[in-house]
Order: C-alpha cells, then structure tokens, then sequence
C-alpha cells in the first residue's frame, strides 16, 4: 500500500516569509514607490527639451519640486481645485488642456473666475471657446433646463411607443385567434377523445409559443450626456459677464446636443432669453414589429 504525502507545515511558513520578504522589499527598498522616483523622472524628456526656452524650464523645474508628475490629469486636478499657482506652471511648461469638460466645470463651480482661468489658459479666442463642451453627470447646477428637455422628449416618445403597442396587440390579437381556432379544431377531430387530446394539442402548443409575437419594453427615458456651448450655459447659469466677454471673442453659438438614454440625440437651441427651442423638431426611435423579433428602428418626427 503505497504511503500519502502530506504537505510539511515548514513549506508554508518558508513561502509566508519568502512573501514577506518580498513586500517589504518592493515598498522600502523600490525608488518607485518609496521616492516617486516614476512621477519625479516623467520630468527628464521635458527638460532636456526645454533647455533652450528658460522660462518653460524654469516651470518643469518648479513642478517637478513640487512633487508632482508631468501628466495631463494632474493638470486637470489643479484647475479644479483652482490652484493659480499650478495651473500656471503647466501652461508654462508647455502642457495644453485636451480635457474640455473641465472648461465646462469651472464655469458651472466658479464662473467669477472664469474669465481668468481661460485666458491663463490661452483658450481666450473664438476657436477655442467655440463648440460643444461636455457638462459632468454629477453636476446639478443645470438640471432644471435639462429635465425640460426630458419632458418635452417623453411626450412624442410615449406617442410613438403607444402606436408601436397597438401594432403588437394587432399582430398578437391574430395570433391567439389562430392559436385558439387550431385548438378547437383539436376539440372537433377529436369529440371525447382524451388520447387524441393529449396526443395533438402540446405540439400546436410548442408550435405555437415559438411564433409568439414578443411584447414592446417601454424605455426608461432620461438625460444622459448633455453637450452644449458655453454660450449656452452662460445664458443658463444667468452670467451675463461671461455671455458679454463670449460675444467680444465672437463666440455666439446656442445650438446644442442631448444623448438620451435611448440613445437618441436631441437637438436644441438656447435663446438669449434661456428658452429652449428645437429647431429641427425631435426625433424619437418608432420600431416596426415582426412576429418573432422588433424589426429595424428608424425616425419620427414630432
């Protein structure tokens, strides 16, 4: 009878320490997490590009200082905790904001610095300031306007949704009708016959389940991404200093987008007054039934 092996309780206690060794190496002896040493070096390829310009080399210098990492988020960070002094520094060194919600932001948490923020910035120039921004989910500063046009998308949305029922409850109506009449037919060839019965009416049944036309789900609708123009929000947030310093930069567009959460993008316009219009009508999703599967979605104008 051959003899089990059993795992030695010393194989467990040497791996717990090998494990443990091993930690503590990466976090006190590993420059890259005890010293940041991978942010601090993110600074090396700017420097040595920048030794012929002072002034951005004197801002990498700086940043790096500070202990921060040359990286775009970081910049990011500064501009929303409005920190002037980094924010100055990253734009001296030479990096450009790609993130435009972040525009959108600081004009919603703190339009009084605004105008500043964007020329420090050097997006103070009509092509720049111009074009749709983002506006963050979790800010609830322009919810009012936005559940408007969430309203004014349900009323043709639940129109097209209540037709496109009325086309299913035809289709079932004849469905069952057809199911029923096999049935009965069942009922006739087989008089009292309970073996018949059996035997017949489960395959019309099956047969009959599988072309069961499927009911419409009505859709959940609400505002998911709004993108809209500065122009727009300022009229919105009521800044009248900000929609006077846009006008000067000739900024002048209200035309503005809507993702719902059909997915279906609606378009509206800000008047200067803070009404909203849609100059194309809306647009809602009307689906053509089929038996067994909704057919191909297309549009309806409302």
């Amino acid at each position: 009878m051959k003899q089990k092996d059993y795992l030695n309780p010393l194989n467990f206690g040497a791996l717990a320490l090998f494990l443990a060794s091993a930690t503590a190496y990466f976090f006190l002896y590993n420059t890259e997490v005890y010293d940041n040493s991978r942010f601090i070096g993110s600074f090396n390829q700017p420097i040595a590009e920048a030794q012929q310009e002072p002034k951005k080399l004197a801002a990498l210098k700086a940043l790096q200082g500070k202990g921060l990492e040359w990286a775009h988020y970081q910049f990011v960070d500064a501009i929303q905790d409005q920190d002037a002094e980094v924010v100055g520094l990253y734009v001296d060194a030479g990096m450009v904001l790609k993130d435009r919600s972040a525009i959108m932001t600081r004009l919603i948490e703190a339009p009084e610095s605004w105008i500043t923020l964007v020329e420090r910035l050097g997006w103070d120039n009509e092509t720049r300031l111009s074009g749709l921004f983002p506006v963050p989910r979790h800010l609830d500063a322009l919810d009012d306007p936005f559940n408007e046009i969430k309203e004014r998308y349900i009323v043709p949305h639940d129109m097209a949704f209540k037709n496109h029922y009325l086309e299913f409850k035809k289709i079932h109506d004849k469905w069952q009708h057809e199911k029923e009449l096999e049935l009965a037919n069942v009922e006739v060839m087989c008089e009292q016959n309970t073996r018949c019965k059996i035997k017949n009416t489960p395959g019309i049944l099956v047969e009959y389940e599988k072309k069961k036309p499927i009911a419409p789900t009505k859709d959940l609708i609400l505002w998911l991404h709004p993108n809209i123009t500065l122009m727009s929000a300022a009229i919105l947030l009521k800044r009248p200093g900000v929609v006077d310093y846009l006008e000067q930069k000739g900024v002048t567009s209200r035309a503005n987008e809507m993702v719902m959460s059909d997915q279906v993008v609606v378009i509206f316009e800000v008047s200067p007054t803070g009404d909203i219009s849609y100059p194309e009508g809306i647009t809602v999703k009307n689906l053509k039934l089929e038996e067994r599967q909704t057919g191909q979605q297309t549009g309806s104008h409302f």
